[in-house]
Formats: structure tokens, sequence, C-alpha cells
């Protein structure tokens, strides 16, 4: 839900097609993600391997549309100035992890390894994005300013 917020603030702000590529992953990070816990609470009743592979295939699609949410909004932020550059680049660096653990989802789900950080450093430097996409929205600073730095 505040994701969604979050989304749509970024919306309002930034006013742009970039702005609502990235609200559109939000929203289909947010229903797969619904759909991720009502799997893991149909397995709690009952352990079927079909409902974990179902599972695990949503789950590697809700790092597909958190790319896409960070993707969108980075680059809508940095074409408005309301981010600056090295927020822009963490984004899309943090994107770009998330889509490449989806698109070898199915060998980390198979032999969970080193392959698996891809996303979860993906998912940390996420939290620091989020954070200061946060601040940004909430205290926006002149482009001139970002631009500098």
């Amino acid at each position: 839900m505040l994701a969604t917020v979050f989304g749509a603030g970024a919306v309002a702000v930034l006013r742009t097609a970039w702005a609502v590529v990235g609200f559109a992953g939000v929203l289909l990070q947010n229903l797969t993600f619904t759909a991720v816990m009502a799997t893991r609470l149909a397995l709690t009743t009952t352990p079927d391997p079909g409902l974990w592979a179902l599972h695990d295939a949503l789950f590697v699609f809700n790092g597909t549309f958190l790319a896409l949410a960070m993707t969108g909004l980075s680059l809508a932020g940095a074409g408005a100035g309301l981010i600056r550059p090295w927020h822009s680049r963490i984004g899309l660096v943090a994107a770009a992890l998330q889509f490449a653990s989806a698109v070898l989802g199915p060998l980390v789900i198979e032999d969970p390894g080193p392959i698996g950080l891809l996303g979860l450093a993906g998912w940390l430097i996420w939290v620091v994005w989020l954070v200061a996409y946060g601040v940004a929205l909430r205290s926006p600073v002149s482009a001139t300013s970002h631009r500098a730095g």
C-alpha cells in the first residue's frame, strides 16, 4: 500500500512517461507480491510442490517488476532534476541486479548459490534508493543544484 502511495507521489511530482512506467512497475510489483503472500499462506496448510513452483515463479516476477519501477522512476527523477545523478545510477544498478536475478531465477531456484546474491544486492541497494527518493520527494531541491552533484 505504501509503495503505491510512493509511486503515485512520484507521478504527481514528475508528470512524465518514465514516471508512469515506474508507477506501473510499482503496481505490478504490489499485485505480484500479494500473490506471493497468498501462495505462502496456502503453503502453510498444504506443502504442495506445485504451489512451491508457483511461489518461486511469482517471486521472480516480483523482482522483474521492482526493476521496472526503479528504472522508470530513476530515469524520470533524473530527467526532471528531482534526484541527483548518483541516485539515478544506484537505481539503475539495483534494477539491473534485480533483472539479472529474475532472468537467472530458474538457476537460483534449482541451486541457490552465489547467483542468488544478485537479487539480495539489488534489494539492499533498492532500500537505499527508496529512502533517498522519499527524502527527495518530501523536499525537492532546484534542478541546478542536482546537476552539480
